[in-house]
This record gives C-alpha cells, sequence and structure tokens, in this order.
C-alpha cells in the first residue's frame, strides 16, 4: 500500500494513500511507535476515517427521499483512494471527491479534505467537507485511531489508565450487535479516569455523548503521561478495543453515532447527521499530543 511520510524533529507520521489512513506515529527521540501496526490477528486497521456515517446503519440499509441504499459499517471512505493535494515536509493534504463509485453508494456531491499537520510534539488531524451539490447533503464524521497499548514487552494493557480533563458523568450508551439498544450504564462512577482493564469492552465499545472534558490522557502505572488526545467540539467519543487480548485501545470523536435498533432508515433523521447547505464548509480537529 502506498504511505507517504511527514516528519519533523520530533515526529514521523506516516499516511496511507487509500483510506487516507494514519498509519504510523513513531518518535524521532527514542524510536517508540505509538500507533498500532495493523495484526490482523486482533484487527487489521490503523485508523480509519469514518465517512458519511458511523457505525453500523440499521440492517445495512439507509434511505434518502424515496431511495434506499446499502451500506456497510462506518462507510466507504476507509477503503478509498485519496488523492494528494499538498505534500510538505510537515503537512500533507489528501482529498476525496465525489465520484460514480461513492454516487451510487450515497447519492451526494461532496469534497472531503483530509489535512494532518506536525507541530513540535504535536500531530493535528483536520478534516473539511464542503457541499459541492445542488441541494443540502448530511452526512457523519470520524476518527478510529488504534494506539498501542501496552508500549513495552515487560507491560500489561491494565498498567495504563486514560485520565480527563474533568470529572465525568456520562454513562455508555450500549450496542447490540453494533446497534444502539437505548440502554446506558456508569463508568466512571463520578470519577475523571477509566482503567484499562481486560474486561472493559465486554460488552463492545464505550460510546459517549455530550462530554464536559476536551481531552484525555493515557497514563501508566507510574501515572507518567504517554499521549494526551484532544477532542474539542465532537459530540461523541468512542473508545474501543477488539477483545480482551488486543494490545490496543481506540480513541474515536465522532459527529454521529451507529443506529439504533430497528431504525427508521432516514438518513437524513439519523442521530448527530450533520446537515450542510449548499456551498458551505465544515471542518473539525482532533490532535495527539506525546509527551
Amino acid at each position: 500500500m502506498s504511505q507517504i511520510f511527514i516528519e519533523n524533529n520530533f515526529l514521523k507520521v506516516g499516511i496511507n494513500q487509500v483510506g487516507a489512513e494514519f498509519a504510523s506515529l513513531q518518535s524521532k527521540i527514542d524510536g517508540t511507535e505509538y500507533l498500532w501496526q495493523a495484526d490482523p490477528t486482533f484487527w487489521g486497521r490503523h485508523s480509519c476515517i469514518l465517512f458519511p456515517y458511523i457505525g453500523k446503519v440499521w440492517e445495512d440499509k439507509f434511505r434518502i427521499g424515496e431511495k434506499t441504499f446499502e451500506g456497510k459499517q462506518h462507510g466507504f471512505a476507509r477503503n478509498s483512494p485519496f488523492e494528494e493535494i499538498l505534500v510538505n515536509k510537515d503537512k500533507i493534504t489528501l482529498q476525496l471527491k465525489h465520484n460514480k463509485k461513492t454516487l451510487d453508494e450515497y447519492p451526494y456531491k461532496f469534497s472531503l479534505l483530509m489535512k494532518y499537520v506536525l507541530e513540535k510534539n504535536q500531530l493535528h488531524i483536520i478534516y473539511e467537507v464542503e457541499n459541492l451539490d445542488d441541494q443540502p447533503i448530511h452526512f457523519s464524521l470520524g476518527a478510529h485511531p488504534a494506539f498501542n497499548v501496552p508500549l513495552k514487552e515487560n507491560e500489561k494493557r491494565s498498567d495504563y489508565f486514560l485520565e480527563f480533563e474533568k470529572d465525568e458523568f456520562v454513562e455508555t450508551l450500549e450496542l447490540t450487535n453494533g446497534y444502539l439498544n437505548g440502554n446506558s450504564r456508569d463508568v466512571f462512577n463520578g470519577k475523571n479516569t477509566i482503567q484499562i482493564t481486560d474486561d472493559l469492552f465486554n460488552k463492545d465499545a464505550l460510546i459517549f455523548k455530550d462530554f464536559e472534558s476536551n481531552y484525555l490522557t493515557l497514563k501508566n502505572s507510574k501515572n507518567e503521561k504517554i499521549w494526551t488526545f484532544t477532542f474539542e467540539d465532537f459530540p461523541y467519543l468512542g473508545i474501543w478495543s477488539k477483545n480482551d487480548k488486543s494490545p490496543f485501545v481506540c480513541i474515536e470523536p465522532w459527529f454521529g453515532v451507529a443506529d439504533e435498533v430497528n431504525a427508521d432508515w432516514d438518513f437524513r433523521k439519523k442521530e448527530g447527521i450533520v446537515e450542510l447547505g449548499i456551498g458551505e464548509k465544515f471542518s473539525c480537529k482532533h490532535s495527539v499530543i506525546i509527551h
């Protein structure tokens, strides 16, 4: 798979041209690889871009107007080739634009720009959607980066925890076979930390809506900061790992969420959907800071 690299004095980042997938985040100081390297034994991807919807649509179908479309989990962007628009030493812009194939799966004309920008020990990931249609368009958009946890051979995943900016009182929305089932449960207990235990993801991903916090930090058992992930303005956040043995954790900021069980199929009324007017642009950003 074709991969493009950007770097500075602190970090080297690899991006796959297919899916514009963030595929490597490596320290230039000590060589540490922070991003999951897509071992198919557990999960064969690094960091999918989720567009034009998040998670599953009910029975793999959705309706826009009078027409019904088929759609697989997380949409088509993660499997689509992106075009290079700008490549510099420390920044890159890639674009996915509507084409015959996308219009068969999703009836809107759009441009999706992915920008990766290095700034010292930070990687900024910027999303820009532009409506190129003659009608309002509807979409969801999100990220799915997987980080190596643990980072060292003599450690285990439960040696790490996530610390949030503020104490949180939101509950995780529960899933049944990948669909929201209307139930929720508390995992914070009024605190600002989540221990990464082996049974944390036994009921699938943790999905939160309307956080107070704008960032979280991965810490080890010595309370040392590893990295900080910012997700300001994203209304949803997913945290996921494949199973109790998977040596990675995904941090997933979203505009949108999976369908509920027995959803209506009307894509324009889907929870979390973004409506973008004719000629308008939508942008959002999250960042990773390496400590």
